[in-house]
């Protein structure tokens, strides 16, 4: 299973929260634990108040519940290079998000 489809079965997208998007930088080491806590590198939460909380911790309860990830030995070897970028997006999946390294998780339609 690949990474954006690992994260994908893991995020559970709350109601209430259309056009929200969150991203994270991150790293993982060798086994494909994080190294160290993601940071939050963009948000634009929609909703009202407590929707805005649900969708942050939906996102980030996604990479605990998603991570360590099985990698490959050739993966693995890599991953310490490269921080991920990883966007969590709720809106339909849209191909001018997919134009440079970011990791897009579209909200299931």
């Amino acid at each position: 299973m690949d990474l954006r489809t690992a994260l994908a079965a893991c995020w559970s997208v709350p109601p209430g929260t259309e056009g929200s998007l969150i991203a994270f930088r991150f790293g993982l080491d060798k086994t494909g634990a994080l190294r160290g806590p993601p940071l939050v590198t963009a948000r634009r939460l929609n909703g009202d108040g407590e929707a805005r909380k649900r969708y942050e911790d939906a996102a980030t309860g996604a990479l605990s519940r998603c991570l360590p990830i099985s990698v490959t030995p050739a993966f693995g070897a890599i991953l310490g290079e490269s921080p991920i970028r990883l966007r969590f997006v709720n809106t339909p999946p849209a191909p001018a998000y997919q134009l440079n390294s970011n990791i897009t998780v579209f909200a299931p339609r």
